[in-house]
C-alpha cells in the first residue's frame, strides 16, 4: 500500500468534521490547506494511530499474528480501543486495532475493550461456514457482507484475547467446531473421496476440511501447540499431496520453528510449497520463522519459491474463497 493510499484509507476513519468541512466553500481550512492534511486538535492521536495500523496491512489485507508486530502503537491503547469499537471505521483497520490491543494492554482492560464485539461462537462459525459455501455472486449481497464483517471482527477478538492469555472465548468456539466435525472425520480424512466426486461436492468437501485446519489454528492462538499440531497432522498424514494441507504444513512449520526443531520446520515449509504455498513475502516476514533466517536451507527455499511454481503433480481439491484472512487461510 502506498503512503498516499494509506493516508486516504485512514482519512476514511471519519476524523470529526472532515467531510463536512471539505464541503463548505467558506471553510478557511478547505481553501488554505493545499495538499496538507487537516491539523489535528491538541492531544488528538487517533488519526496517527490509524496511519500506523495501515502500515501493517499487506495489499489491503490483515496480516497474521506474530509477537512484536504492533510495537509502533504499543502506547496507544485508548486509540486502539476507540478504533476497534467504532462501526464507522474501515473494517480492516478495526480488525488490526483489535489485534494490536493485546500488545498495548493486558488483562481486564483488554477484556473490557474487546468482549462487546463478540458474537456467540455458534453464530460466528455458522456465518463463516455459510459464507464459504455461497456462490461468488451471493457474497455481494449487503446483508451477507454485513454478517460476514461482524463474524470476522468477532473471530479476531477471540484471537486477540487468546494472545493476551485469555483463551476462554477461543475454547468455546473450538468445542463447538470439534463437536460439529466429530461424526464426519472419517469422510473428511478419506483421500479417495475426491476421485469420483462431482465438482460441487469437491468444493464442499474442501470447505469442510478447512474446519479441521481452523480448529488447529484456534488452538495455536494461545500457544497450545500439541493440540494445534494434532489437528494439522490429521490433515497432513491422511491427505498427503493434497492442496487442503497447504496451510496445515505451513503452520506446522511455524510450530516446529518456535519449538527449536528447524529441520522439521523446513520439511513442512517445503511440503507447503509443494502443494500450493507461494506467499514468499510473508515467509520472509513471519515472526514465527525468525529462527530459520540466516540458514542456507531456508534461503534456498526462498530462492526456489521466487523462481518457480510449486512442484507439478500435487493433488488438488478446489479451494473455497479467500474470505477472512483467518483462520490462517493466507497469513
Amino acid at each position: 500500500m502506498t503512503p498516499r493510499a494509506a493516508l486516504l484509507l485512514a482519512w476514511a476513519l471519519g476524523a470529526a468534521g472532515a467531510t463536512a468541512a471539505a464541503q463548505q466553500a467558506d471553510s478557511p481550512w478547505y481553501h488554505e490547506r493545499g495538499t496538507q492534511a487537516r491539523p489535528l486538535p491538541p492531544g488528538e492521536t487517533r488519526l496517527d494511530t490509524a496511519l500506523k495500523l495501515a502500515a501493517q496491512l499487506r495489499d489491503g489485507r490483515v496480516p497474521g499474528f506474530y509477537d512484536g508486530q504492533f510495537a509502533s502503537v504499543r502506547d496507544r491503547f485508548d486509540d486502539l480501543a476507540a478504533l476497534a469499537g467504532d462501526p464507522d471505521v474501515n473494517h480492516v483497520l478495526r480488525v488490526v486495532a483489535v489485534m494490536a490491543l493485546q500488545e498495548a494492554g493486558d488483562g481486564e482492560p483488554v477484556r473490557r475493550a474487546l468482549e462487546p464485539l463478540l458474537i456467540p461462537p455458534e453464530s460466528e462459525f455458522g456465518i463463516e461456514f455459510e459464507f464459504l459455501t455461497l456462490d461468488p455472486s451471493q457474497r455481494e449481497d449487503e446483508d451477507v457482507i454485513a454478517q460476514w464483517l461482524m463474524a470476522d471482527l468477532s473471530q479476531h477478538v477471540r484471537f486477540s484475547l487468546a494472545k493476551d492469555g485469555q483463551p476462554a472465548q477461543v475454547l468455546a468456539k473450538i468445542r463447538y467446531m470439534e463437536h460439529w466435525v466429530h461424526d464426519d472425520l472419517p469422510e473428511l480424512l478419506d483421500p479417495s473421496l475426491r476421485s469420483d466426486s462431482s465438482q460441487g461436492a469437491l468444493r464442499y468437501l474442501g470447505e469442510r476440511r478447512q474446519i479441521l485446519f481452523s480448529i488447529g489454528y484456534h488452538y495455536q492462538q494461545f500457544d497450545d501447540f500439541p493440540h494445534a499440531a494434532e489437528w494439522f497432522e490429521k490433515l497432513c498424514e491422511n491427505l498427503p499431496g493434497h492442496r487442503d494441507t497447504t496451510m496445515a504444513h505451513y503452520n506446522l512449520g511455524c510450530i516446529e520453528a518456535l519449538s527449536g526443531r528447524p529441520e522439521s520446520a523446513l520439511e513442512h515449509l517445503r511440503a507447503a510449497h509443494a502443494v500450493g504455498f507461494t506467499n514468499v513475502e510473508w515467509l520472509e516476514e513471519d515472526g514465527d520463522l525468525a529462527s530459520l533466517r540466516g540458514r542456507a536451507d531456508f534461503a534456498s527455499l526462498v530462492a526456489q519459491m521466487r523462481n518457480q511454481e510449486p512442484a507439478d503433480g500435487a493433488q488438488e481439491t478446489p479451494a473455497g474463497p479467500p474470505g477472512t484472512d483467518a483462520p490462517g487461510q493466507e497469513p
